[in-house]
């Protein structure tokens, strides 16, 4: 038994006609005459021929491609956009290539856009990656529609998408201060990021509000970060009540340094954290953190990219509210300190 699959000549050869007429029907083509157009649907029904999708869009002149440059990143939001625009693009008929590359090298973009371009992608998305990179993008590949996931708000390429990150710095701060809490500690993101940049302007702004003075511990996205700081934090001098990490990773690596110090979470130390992960309703206790819609945020960002390539006018920079979500990590402060009493000896 013959399984062999149709192709393009089989379809020209029972129709009578060039493989170049069979594209132009594929791709509805003018100038094409009814009998013959009518002639190579038959051909394409008996044979049972299924065209590729992509071998059509390239006859078109384009490849349906769009390319997703991504900082290679185990931390959840990526994986949780990457999943949503792979799904959204799809949906409208592209092909979502997906490409991680270091979130601070040049080289490692240039060879990240060198992929996308010998691909001919119509449209890039990057992911959690600096600003910086659409201006590289602009100029390796200047016909691709260009977008930004948390990147600066300000890029003068392409567009930018992503979550208020100073109104959530902002939120998380008020409502510790909503508590009664006045010693706030934020253990920031890495100082490149514009996402931690912002959520510390968030916090700033609260606390000058409240007339009080801000306390900042420079941290990156990571429990490893969160739990050193954690055990070498001075809780006693200080007199801090309150902490707001810059992500819930942070929150994940303080909640173990301080159960290690004897201290309890929310009695003795308050803590509110930014992303809402999978496992904060599962930490013990539950973590009050502000929730950033990852999959909104990646479903924009191809929304926006598939309107520029259809010559849509669009603003270019689109902002989500983050939301504060409520659990038992923080609570009012009671006016006494605890800490001392239940420290572990030997720390600080």
């Amino acid at each position: 038994m013959n399984t062999k699959k149709s192709n393009i000549y089989d379809v020209a050869a029972l129709a009578g006609v060039s493989h170049q007429t069979v594209s132009r029907v594929l791709n509805n083509q003018p100038n094409i005459r009814p009998a013959t157009k009518s002639r190579v649907e038959a051909a394409m029904a008996e044979l049972g021929y299924q065209p590729n999708p992509a071998a059509r869009s390239m006859g078109a002149g384009r490849s349906n491609m769009i390319g997703l440059l991504v900082a290679d990143t185990g931390l959840y939001g990526p994986a949780g956009m990457l999943n949503a625009m792979e799904r959204q693009a799809r949906q409208a008929g592209y092909f979502a290539i997906t490409v991680a590359v270091k979130y601070d090298s040049r080289e490692s973009w240039a060879e990240g856009m060198q992929h996308f371009a010998k691909l001919h992608v119509e449209g890039v998305a990057t992911i959690a990656l600096p600003s910086e990179v659409l201006d590289l993008a602009a100029g390796l590949m200047p016909n691709v529609k260009l977008v930004a996931i948390d990147a600066d708000q300000s890029v003068d390429n392409g567009q930018s998408v992503g979550i208020d990150n100073l109104e959530g710095g902002y939120i998380a701060t008020k409502h510790l201060l909503e508590l009664g809490h006045r010693k706030i500690l934020h253990i920031s993101g890495p100082s490149a990021s514009s996402e931690s940049k912002n959520r510390v302007r968030g916090y700033e702004r609260a606390m000058k509000e409240a007339g009080l003075e801000p306390f900042i511990i420079q941290g990156d996205w990571s429990s490893e970060t969160g739990h050193r700081i954690g055990i070498e934090l001075d809780i006693d001098t200080k007199g801090f009540t309150a902490i707001f990490t810059a992500n819930d990773h942070l929150a994940l690596g303080v909640y173990k340094a301080l159960s290690s110090r004897g201290l309890r979470v929310p009695e003795d130390l308050s803590i509110v954290g930014f992303d809402d992960i999978p496992e904060a309703p599962y930490l013990n206790p539950p973590l009050t953190t502000v929730r950033q819609d990852f999959a909104q945020l990646g479903e924009l960002a191809i929304q926006l990219l598939l309107s520029d390539l259809a010559g849509a006018k669009r603003k270019k920079t689109a902002s989500i509210k983050p939301q504060l979500v409520l659990r038992d990590s923080a609570t009012r402060y009671s006016g006494k300190s605890q800490t001392s009493s239940n420290r572990k000896p030997g720390n600080k």
